[in-house]
Formats: structure tokens, sequence, C-alpha cells
């Protein structure tokens, strides 16, 4: 028997309100999860994990052991990082278990569930991030010297904090623009981190978006000598009579990831990735193909600003308009640190060394033919290596001095894009042919 259960709630799609789909039990390392009989009947349910937690005609709970007994949609939803330490200190804890993280969070975790007893729904339901103008207004109020996670946690009272993960202060917020209110997730420029942070997360999604991935909307904005970028939450809408929330699985749970400390974990793999995403994303109303394309523009991308920091936790999928996609690109940053190796493997081989070849070599296990993918390779190389300095200059005010010291994060795309650095692509696919025999 489980030493704790709570009841798991979903808010389906266009609702604003949730509604109890089934129920969790856990115990350490063994986590269960059955959905309800009332809720099998409904119309409109949808399995919150359509691989993973079906539905199914057995009456057997489903169970794992996998994230110390959490079904990955569950603890994508739950605090960790820095979410979870401001929940520590309010509740002045030094640790909190599985549960209850869960059942002490806010209501702005990513995704559409919660996992808490009845007496905590409500408080989720509720949850309202600050006003940007407060923060804004708390920031005003510092020297640049304060720390701006003090900022934000002044901001949090024991129920209003955040469950957004990551290691740097962050919080949700809404924000009015274009005549309709948004929430948007606010990080700011840590003191002591590394340096111009939101700068550089700016400008690595609008380089995204402007070598035509699709990106999560993002604003630069300095508040006298603090910095900080926002983007849009893409798993919120804002209405009339509520917010309504977008179901989101990410890479981790796709991949079935046992735990978040295995960098070299084989299952850590774009490749691998591709292929779920013919069971997540093929059904009738799509193909799963431009999916495939669209995660191999993304690992290119990656490659070519520096983000070397694309773990299974920075990727996701989401549902909307009845299929499961690719999340909107987020948490992509530009790092002058370079160190040309990804996160998660980008061939077969499993292989993290973003060499044009290596990320070219497997291109058909992405529905891109070798030449297809070296001429977007190219092409976005051209974008990133023509764009990236006049973005930090014109939407950043940021210095020559300090400029120069970003270049780092762009070699690959500047290597490409002068011809120092190239390929055959014809070459690579004989070369790939006679490893497959």
């Amino acid at each position: 028997m489980a030493e704790k259960e709570r009841p798991v709630w979903v808010w389906l799609p266009g609702e604003t309100a949730p509604v109890l789909c089934g129920t969790f039990g856990w115990s350490p390392r063994l986590g269960e999860f059955s959905y309800s009989d009332a809720y099998r009947t409904r119309a409109d349910a949808l399995p919150i994990d359509p691989i993973n937690l079906p539905f199914s005609r057995a009456r057997r709970p489903a169970t794992t052991t996998n994230m110390n007994g959490v079904f990955g949609v569950l603890r994508d939803a739950a605090p960790e990082g820095f979410g979870l330490d401001l929940l520590l200190a309010i509740h002045e804890k030094e640790t909190l278990d599985e549960v209850e993280r869960m059942d002490l969070a806010p209501g702005d975790g990513v995704g559409a569930l919660e996992v808490c007893l009845p007496e905590h729904i409500e408080r989720k339901v509720d949850f309202k991030p600050p006003a940007f103008q407060l923060l804004k207004a708390g920031l005003e109020n510092v020297d640049p010297g304060y720390s701006a996670r003090s900022v934000v946690q002044s901001l949090s009272g024991a129920d209003d904090t955040t469950s957004l993960g990551g290691e740097k202060p962050k919080l949700t917020v809404s924000l009015k623009a274009d005549n309709a209110t948004a929430w948007w997730i606010a990080k700011l420029q840590e003191r002591g981190g590394s340096p111009f942070l939101p700068a550089r997360e700016f400008v690595a999604m609008t380089l995204a978006r402007m070598c035509g991935l699709e990106a999560a909307d993002v604003r630069y904005e300095r508040v006298g000598p603090h910095e900080l970028v926002l983007v849009r939450r893409f798993d919120r809408k804002v209405v009339d009579s509520g917010v309504h929330r977008s179901l989101f699985a990410s890479t981790a749970t796709v991949l079935r990831l046992r735990s978040d400390q295995t960098p070299e974990d084989a299952d850590r793999s774009y490749v691998k990735l591709a292929y779920e995403l013919q069971r997540w994303c093929g059904d009738r109303s799509q193909s799963f193909a431009e999916q495939q394309r669209e995660l191999w523009r993304r690992m290119a991308f990656n490659a070519l600003v520096g983000n070397y920091d694309d773990h299974p936790r920075n990727h996701g999928l989401l549902y909307r308009n009845g299929s499961w996609t690719l999340a909107p690109a987020y948490d992509v940053v530009a790092f002058p640190r370079r160190r040309g190796v990804q996160a998660m493997a980008v061939n077969r081989k499993g292989e993290r060394t973003a060499t044009p070849e290596n990320l070219v070599v497997d291109a058909p296990s992405f529905s891109l033919t070798v030449s297809e993918a070296w001429d977007t390779l190219q092409a976005m190389a051209h974008t990133v290596h023509s764009s990236w300095r006049q973005l930090y200059v014109d939407a950043c005010g940021m210095s020559e001095e300090n400029l120069e010291g970003q270049r780092p994060a762009f070699e690959l795309a500047e290597q490409i894009a002068t011809g120092a650095s190239g390929l055959d692509p014809s070459a690579v696919g004989r070369r790939s042919r006679r490893g497959a025999r």
C-alpha cells in the first residue's frame, strides 16, 4: 500500500476549472496511478500521458520506479530548482518529500495538472501572479548590489511563491499588452551570477524565430541597473472567466528517463526523441514528420548559438488543437563559454559534439535528407552570424567591449557562414550508408 495518496486534477481544453481525473499513490521509489471511473466516462476525457498512462481496460494501477516513484507528467508540474528552494524557505523546511512539494506548490506549475488534497485545489485555482509593474517597482527601489533573488522573495507571501524550475531567480507575472492580459515568466539577473544572462536568452530566442523556429515570445527589459527577460507562457491563456491551461510533457517524460542525474544516459538523445515523436505526434490531424524536422532545426540551432544547456527538461511537448506537438522552444541561451558539446546526443552513435557532420549524418531520422539538413544548417548559420551583434546592441544596449565577449557562443555559426567549416553532403551520405551495413 502506498504511503501517501492524492487526487490528480486536470484542466481539460477550454476549461477554467479542473476536474478530478484519478489518484496518485506514492512511496519512496514507487508510484501508482489510476484513472477514476467517473473521469473515464466523460466524453471530453483525455489521457494525461497518452503513451505512459493511456486509457486501458486493465483495472490495475500503472506503476513507476522512475524519478523516485513520480510519473513524468506529474513531476513536470511539481516545483524544482529555484521554485523548490523558495518553497522550502517560505515553509521553513529543510526538505519536502515528493507529495508534500506538490501539495504546497502554488498554481503556476507548468502544464494542466495538479496533485493535491481537495482542500488545496481551490488555492491553486485562485492563484494570481503579481503584476509586472509590482516587480518593476521592487527593482526600482533597490540598489544594484541587492540580490534579485531577494526581490522575488519579497513579492512572494506564504501562498504566493512559484513552481518554476531552473536555478536562476524568476517568477510568473501578469502583463497587459495589445489590450490583452497574459502570464509571463520574468527571469532576473542574479547578483554574482553569469553576466548578461537575460540578454543572452533574449538574443538566442529572437534568433530562433529569425531562423524560422517556433519559439516562445520574449521581451528584454532594463529597470535602472537591473536587467531581465520576459518569456510569455505558452501553457496558460487568460480569458474573461479565468485561465485555460494546456497539458505539457517534458522530454524527460517522453524519453521515460529514470532520473535527472545521468547526463551520459544513452536515452538522452535527439534521435530517440525523434522516434518518440512518431508515437506522440502522429495522428489523423497531423504528420509527425514536420515535428521531427522542427526538432532537428532546434538541435542544430542550439549548436549554432552555443546553447549547451539543452537538457531534456528544456524541451517539451504541448497538447493543443487536439494533438500533441513540440512546445514552443524555451530556455535557449547563448553561452559564450562554448563547449561544443550538447546535453543530448545528436546522432545514433550517441555523440554530443556539435560538428556539422555529427549534426547532419542522421538527418533521415528526422525526416530530412542529409542535403536538406546541410542547406538548412548553412541558412541558419548565415542568419545567426549576420544578426547576433546588432541584436545585442539595438535591443540590449550592449557596449562594444562586452559585445566581443559574446562572440565564442556563435563560433560554429561563424565557421559555417564564412566557409571555414563545411562538408560534402554526398560523402556524408555514403559514409552513413556504409556504417549502417
